[in-house]
């Protein structure tokens, strides 16, 4: 039995305590009972009222969810509104990067193969031809090329260690190996080693030793020719080399392997040969003062023609050793392009001042 009840069922119970009561009990029992029936009503009403307030409650909440649900919609129809465009973008941006990448390498191996079959044919007609310049028409458009341009250079070395034309030996030096570098000297010194080579027969044959000169009457005209050209492109290249040797050496880079080869008739003062090979090597008519032959231990056979070694900045001492006995300082002697002299106190003291550097 719930509130509502026991109040009715009070009210009744006075109604009827009431019955047989005097007129004044009778109207404080119905004044108690119409009391009692108020509260039940207020009570009811009270009830009713938090029913309603429930039942707005639930339908708030309904209305919230639904309301949460739909703003979700909307922001779900707003976000795939936003994003179906940048998507698309994104798609096609895809695609055509896609079909970019395709077109260059199709691009790149059509250039390849291209360049391949040019590369082909200017061998083959560098092989077949008995002329240099159809050769080096061929050979020039690939000198700069990243692929070929190595096996182009050394190509370049052959023709041009086994021509006797200066005109075209400038011209395709030029355009192979100027300016020089770190990166294109080993060629540079093969050329000038097969130079040396190639002369070397000429040299022996027209020595004069008595006189210390070239006596061209006992060549031919082509040996005189090779002879002409010899001493117009080796000192071209032997400053080529000495102006890049002047320059600091990169750390990575080996001390450069100078065996068997000819420099003449150029300036090498102040050259960084540290560790360098020397072997068999030959400097003639040179300025080499202040030069640096520091840690040099592979110098057998090395020749320096007409050149003041004691001039250098430092000497390794088994070079030094070496030099002082094979080819000594001699007083009143012309030496370098300037036929300088020195007197034995000049001799003196250079050497003194190597020994000294050298301990």
């Amino acid at each position: 039995m719930d509130e509502i009840d026991q109040l009715r069922q009070a009210s009744a119970l006075l109604l009827e305590k009431a019955r047989d009561a005097g007129v004044s009990d009778l109207a404080v029992a119905i004044q108690r009972a119409a009391e009692v029936q108020k509260l039940s009503a207020d009570l009811e009403r009270s009830r009713v009222e938090m029913r309603k307030l429930e039942l707005e409650q639930q339908k708030l909440e309904v209305d919230n969810a639904a309301v949460a649900k739909r703003e979700k919609s909307e922001r779900t129809k707003d976000y795939v509104a936003i994003m179906t465009p940048v998507v698309t973008i994104v798609a096609l941006t895809a695609t055509l990067s896609f079909q970019a990448f395709q077109f260059v390498e199709s691009e790149k191996a059509k250039r390849d193969a291209s360049e391949a079959a040019q590369w082909a044919d200017a061998v083959k007609t560098i092989s077949e031809s008995s002329k240099l310049s159809p050769g080096v028409i061929a050979l020039n458009p690939f000198l700069k090329s990243a692929k070929y341009g190595d096996e182009a250079r050394a190509t370049a070395v052959q023709l041009l260690a086994n021509t006797s034309d200066t005109i075209f030996f400038n011209d395709l030096y030029g355009a192979a190996f100027v300016p020089i570098d770190w990166r294109n000297l080993s060629q540079v010194v093969r050329l000038d080693q097969a130079l040396n080579a190639r002369g070397g027969p000429i040299w022996t044959k027209s020595w004069d030793a008595q006189k210390q000169v070239n006596d061209v009457s006992r060549l031919d005209e082509t040996e005189r020719a090779l002879l002409d050209h010899l001493d117009d492109v080796l000192p071209k290249l032997s400053s080529q080399v000495a102006s890049l040797l002047k320059g600091p050496r990169p750390a990575n880079a080996a001390a450069p392997d100078l065996s068997a080869t000819y420099f003449k008739f150029s300036d090498w003062e102040g050259v960084d040969l540290r560790g360098a090979n020397i072997e068999s090597a030959r400097w003639a008519f040179v300025n080499m003062k202040g030069a640096n032959l520091d840690r040099i231990t592979n110098f057998e056979g090395v020749d320096f023609f007409h050149v003041a070694w004691w001039e250098v900045a430092r000497l390794s001492a088994p070079l030094l050793a070496h030099l002082e006995q094979k080819l000594p300082c001699e007083p009143g002697a012309e030496y370098g392009r300037d036929h300088a002299k020195f007197t034995p106190g000049d001799c003196a003291r250079a050497l003194e001042r190597l020994k000294q550097q050298a301990k």
